[in-house]
């Protein structure tokens, strides 16, 4: 039964090792290239408070920094489409079920054998592409420090491996019920979309508490003020965390409370009220954002100074060690959801076969 299953899975299989071998030779190449970029420069990293950027990337390294990321997130939505939509459909649709499935060995049997090889398989495409991209990221990542970005977290690690699990099993899955190839392809890249977008905006920032440091205000980025026709207010974004997550940034009193817009616009209209009577009283339909790009440099930073002395951000993040825990949850929730989609279809084939009704017996002729 498992030369069969590869009989079936082997053009499959042997266009994508052709496909993954030029990717790797791309890869190791322009990545060995990039290597010595990189150490030309003496190994650059950033400081905490640094701006810096990336060294420069010359040639075809260049278009691959925009290419490789994207790349690895469709292999897995890929992987689904092709490899896992169509094993059950193309058996029904070509016919070949009346054979595969009439035979001793069971349809549970059958299924589980040809999802264990084709769903392996698909495991392993999706690592070696990760780590491919992974490594060739590699020197960049150590300059910008933004590993927990999202256009970055889920284009490195092991993440790949359990998304590329899941989306073959809800490809199987999806085709099981359809029985129809482009209907299952259809819906597995939906189906997987839609579940990589909840996954990433609802469940990722809650699968580890997060973790609270405080910062001066002075260190908050974008900090501003925004005007409307009731109340000017205070805004402030996180500070930039080498390789960490931060999840916000709340502005608290020195007691560590935090203060609603109304107690901000009273702060700032007595602790700045030059810059509070200086924003439009009415600004119409939309908010009037100050920054220090609008203000005059020396007003905005003793306004910025003196609040600092009132207020803080009070900011939850994820710190860098946490990078590993997280790869690794996200891939094992993943891959738990493809083993369960995987059981329950392979459990749901072994019982469309037990409720078939048995043949009638035939009724005794007369002597």
């Amino acid at each position: 039964m498992i030369w069969v299953a590869w009989r079936q899975f082997r053009t499959q299989a042997l266009i994508t090792l052709g496909l993954l071998v030029a990717f790797a030779v791309l890869v190791l190449v322009t990545g060995l290239h990039l290597r010595d970029v990189y150490s030309s420069l003496g190994g650059i990293h950033c400081s905490p408070d640094e701006a810096c950027t990336a060294p420069h990337v010359p040639g075809l390294d260049k278009p691959l920094t925009s290419l490789l990321g994207p790349t690895l997130l469709a292999i897995p939505a890929l992987l689904g489409m092709f490899w896992g939509a169509p094993l059950v459909p193309r058996e029904l649709e070509s016919g070949t079920h009346r054979l595969a499935w009439t035979q001793s060995i069971t349809r549970r049997r059958w299924l589980s054998i040809r999802v264990a090889l084709v769903g392996v398989s698909a495991l392993v495409v999706a690592g070696l592409a990760s780590w491919l991209v992974s490594w060739w990221f590699a020197p960049l990542d150590a300059v910008n420090l933004n590993r927990f970005d999202p256009s970055v977290f889920t284009e490195r690690g092991t993440v790949a491996i359990g998304y590329a699990g899941f989306a073959f099993a809800l490809g199987v899955a999806t085709g099981t019920l359809t029985r129809r190839t482009l209907p299952a392809m259809a819906a597995t890249l939906l189906g997987f979309i839609a579940a990589r977008i909840a996954f990433t905006l609802l469940v990722r920032p809650h699968l580890l508490a997060s973790r609270h440091v405080l910062y001066a205000l002075t260190r908050g980025q974008d900090v501003g003020f925004v005007g409307n026709p009731t109340s000017t207010t205070i805004v402030a974004g996180p500070p930039m965390i080498p390789n960490a997550w931060a999840l916000s940034a709340v502005l608290v009193d020195r007691a560590h409370h935090s203060l609603n817009p109304a107690q901000l616009h009273d702060l700032l209209a007595r602790v700045c009220p030059a810059i509070a009577t200086g924003l439009p009283a009415n600004p119409g339909a939309g908010a009037t954002k100050t920054q220090a790009g609008s203000l005059a440099g020396g007003d905005f930073l003793t306004c910025l100074h003196a609040l600092s002395r009132h207020l803080q951000l009070l900011v939850a993040y994820q710190p860098s060690s946490r990078y590993w825990p997280l790869q690794a949850l996200e891939t094992a929730i993943f891959l738990a959801a493809a083993l369960a989609l995987i059981g329950a279809t392979v459990w749901g084939a072994g019982r469309r076969i037990a409720r078939k009704p048995a043949a009638a017996p035939r009724a005794a002729h007369p002597a």
